[in-house]
């Protein structure tokens, strides 16, 4: 997690609407919420505004106490709590008012006095009688006061975030303003259990997202601010998209869900695919979700390590490509997510996309291009008169090109396949999809 600013960070055990509450003040439903405990195991991290005042907001898993029937994800959330209390300049430490005060409540309020974070005590779900009954007993926690809210309802959210809002400085004011759209967003994906989150952690330099061989791990999509050889980029670890047949949990649907979402908000995605294994029936319908976005595109084949010397990785690595179909304009890179080998190389390519996804041609030298390849090419129709008048481009991201004919009905998808050839030869545009328009002049 990188420090950017004034931060607040939202702590308390399993369930007492920790996710609920962090979308109520970011304003969109950016963690997933669930009506079970756990469902949050990452930190989710979004800037927010309240009353002119910027500060950083972060969604924590429910803390649990050490124990001894303790499994390694349960260790990895509660050192991602701890990591985000450590790193946050105050806390709001969220109860559950219907639930009342429990042991686990006076344990963390108890850890935070120990660490001498300042703290904002809210007691949640006071939306009811039974809830508003339920809050004087906190007081038991020793803290001056307590504010009752409902985050599902908003209510006594206002005077919660007033108070934390008297606390960001000036200058934190206006320096935390979203510096998250200055960089370039990377979107990793794939199947579960590929190595997503190793690679997000590997190049963090510390365990940002929880790794674990256990498929479905990752549940949320979570933004990562990294740097590599001197330049940012936020990068998006996304849950592990399965085949709709396997995917029968409803928490594991919502989970493929945001991943997708997660496509309609970066610039280039990192289809992430098990080398050795090559490219399955799954990671091209993942890619067919990528060109469905029309989002540029670099394919990482991990674990290039578990090829059989050079020979076995370069044929591993063209059968990768040929089976890219539509996608062909993608470069495929080995790497290795443990211990970061093939970086340099995947960064230059994801560059080069994300140059592509952005590059326009001037319509003069598009047109040189148009009257040797393109409006002296019939265009096969019924009639067989149909040909392309004029071409220019008229968008990027992707890059979007018009071309006025004579009649747009029926044209062929070979043609447009002939067009996107003619200017992936002349102008590149490696890693970007292209778009094709036609209009009637």
């Amino acid at each position: 997690m990188s420090k950017t600013g004034f931060t607040v960070s939202l702590v308390g055990r399993p369930n007492v609407g920790k996710s609920t509450l962090f979308n109520r003040i970011a304003g969109k439903r950016r963690a997933i919420i669930f009506g079970q405990p756990g469902v949050t195991r990452d930190l989710v991290s979004l800037p927010v505004e309240w009353d002119g005042k910027r500060f950083h907001l972060i969604d924590t898993g429910g803390y649990l106490s050490p124990g001894k029937e303790d499994d390694d994800l349960l260790s990895k959330v509660r050192g991602q709590v701890l990591r985000a209390i450590y790193e946050s300049d105050a806390v709001i430490f969220l109860v559950d008012a219907r639930d009342g005060l429990l042991p686990l409540d006076k344990e963390i309020a108890q850890m935070l006095r120990e660490r001498e974070k300042r703290f904002f005590l809210a007691a949640n779900k006071v939306d009811a009688r039974a809830g508003a009954e339920g809050v004087d007993q906190f007081h038991e926690l020793a803290v001056g006061r307590i504010y009752p809210v409902s985050a599902e309802h908003g209510r006594g959210v206002d005077d919660l975030l007033r108070e934390i809002a008297a606390l960001v400085p000036e200058t934190d004011a206006a320096e935390a303003a979203p510096q998250e759209e200055a960089v370039s967003r990377i979107a990793v994906v794939g199947r579960p259990n590929v190595g997503k989150s190793t690679l997000v952690n590997t190049l963090a330099g510390y365990e940002r997202v929880i790794a674990s061989e256990i498929p479905g791990t990752t549940r949320d999509a979570i933004d990562v601010l990294v740097k590599h050889e001197g330049k940012r980029y936020l990068l998006i670890d996304t849950a592990g998209i399965r085949a709709k047949r396997k995917t029968e949990h409803v928490l594991e649907k919502f989970s493929v869900l945001k991943s997708l979402e997660s496509l309609k908000r970066c610039d280039v995605a990192v289809l992430m695919i098990d080398g050795p294994e090559g490219l399955t029936h799954q990671d091209q319908q993942i890619l067919r979700y990528v060109l469905n976005e029309e989002r540029a595109v670099v394919v990482a084949a991990n674990k290039a390590d578990k090829w059989k010397g050079d020979e076995g990785r370069r044929a591993g690595l063209h059968k990768i490509h040929e089976g890219l179909g539509y996608a062909a304009f993608a470069s495929v890179v080995p790497v290795s997510s443990l211990n970061g080998k093939g970086f340099p190389l995947l960064f230059r390519k994801i560059e080069e996309a994300f140059k592509s996804f952005r590059h326009r041609v001037p319509t003069a030298v598009l047109n040189r291009m148009a009257e040797a390849f393109v409006y002296t090419v019939p265009i096969p129709s019924k009639e067989g008169r149909n040909r392309a008048l004029y071409m220019t481009q008229i968008g990027v991201m992707p890059p979007s090109f018009a071309v006025f004919v004579k009649d747009k009905s029926g044209i062929p998808e070979s043609f447009t396949r002939y067009l996107q050839n003619k200017i992936r030869d002349n102008f590149g545009f490696d890693g970007s999809p292209l778009r094709i328009v036609y209009r009637e002049r």
